[in-house]
């Protein structure tokens, strides 16, 4: 995948909400949970000060949720909400990728890391303008 794509950059974001949200709910297809298991136990190394991690649970697809209900999904149509990130691409596809790039923002020091996202001096993520860029992208 080429890096700085929509799709991409969409991956990337996916990974900074699940390294950096509060407490967030993971539904995923029980056949990747041993793979995202071991993620969290990487953060755990990686994010000594987090005292909350990603609980798992079994769904059809992936979605993943915060107490403040965003969200990131896939193999649904597109959501209403632009507070959630949508990955318009089949779950085990998405999966794989998220937990890679999960592992490059923990190996570059995320959420700690300078020009990682998530800090005052970077833009806010604009959920329209990657949907109309994926759509572009992977038509």
């Amino acid at each position: 995948m080429e890096e700085n794509s929509p799709l991409w950059l969409a991956l990337r974001e996916a990974g900074r909400r699940v390294l950096s949200l509060g407490e967030i709910s993971i539904e995923i297809p029980v056949k990747h949970h041993a793979r995202w298991h071991r993620l969290i136990l990487n953060m755990s190394d990686a994010l000594p000060q987090r005292i909350t991690f990603p609980i798992i649970s079994t769904g059809q697809h992936l979605v993943i949720r915060d107490t403040n209900s965003r969200m990131i999904v896939t193999n649904h149509e597109a959501p209403s909400s632009m507070d959630t990130l949508w990955l318009p691409l089949k779950t085990d596809l998405v999966l794989p990728a998220i937990e890679q790039m999960c592992s490059e923002l923990l190996l570059a020091g995320y959420p700690g890391c300078e020009g990682c996202g998530f800090r005052e001096n970077e833009d806010g993520w604009d959920e329209e303008m990657s949907r109309n860029n994926l759509h572009a992208f992977l038509e």
